[in-house]
């Protein structure tokens, strides 16, 4: 299977990515959620074959999205997915050639290294979500800041 380079897969995640956390909760620990950092790229049906190769080379996994237009030119799209520590290596590697959302994933990656499997407190998880939101209306935004918060509130959150 063909390889991309980091840097077009880079631009794929600038311009049709999100990085974001999935909150989830386990049957075993109720009420006791945690965070799972993931990557997603959003394609057109004719561009499938993009995110075919970054499941063979990455991991993760494709579908089709479940929607329906009323627009007959619209056409259905894909999703390729990639969750919790499996992201880290694919986010390392991209993380310096990423131009928009270099921050997002710079934040991902040390929640990755310090929050994900533990059960933490709703100020953490909230603060994280928060600074996440917050980048993605701002890619300016640096992600130091919002770190050294999420450590000071790790210190006491978890649970």
């Amino acid at each position: 299977m063909k390889r991309l380079s980091w840097k077009y897969i880079a631009g794929l995640v600038d311009g049709e990515g999100c990085l974001d956390v999935q909150i989830t909760h386990h049957r075993d620990y109720p009420g006791r959620p945690y965070i799972r950092p993931r990557v997603r790229i959003a394609l057109a049906a004719p561009s499938k074959f993009l995110l075919d190769i970054l499941q063979a080379n990455h991991g993760g996994s494709v579908w089709e999205a479940k929607r329906s237009s009323k627009n007959p030119v619209w056409q259905s799209a894909h999703y390729w997915a990639l969750h919790g520590k499996q992201a880290r290596p694919f986010l390392q590697n991209i993380v310096n050639h990423l131009e928009i959302k270099k921050e997002q994933a710079k934040l991902l990656l040390w929640m990755i290294d310090n929050v994900m499997g533990k059960h933490v407190a709703q100020e953490l998880r909230e603060h994280l979500l928060d600074e996440l939101k917050a980048m993605k209306r701002d890619p300016q935004r640096l992600s130091e800041a919002a770190v050294r918060k999420a450590q000071a509130l790790l210190t006491d959150a978890i649970v």
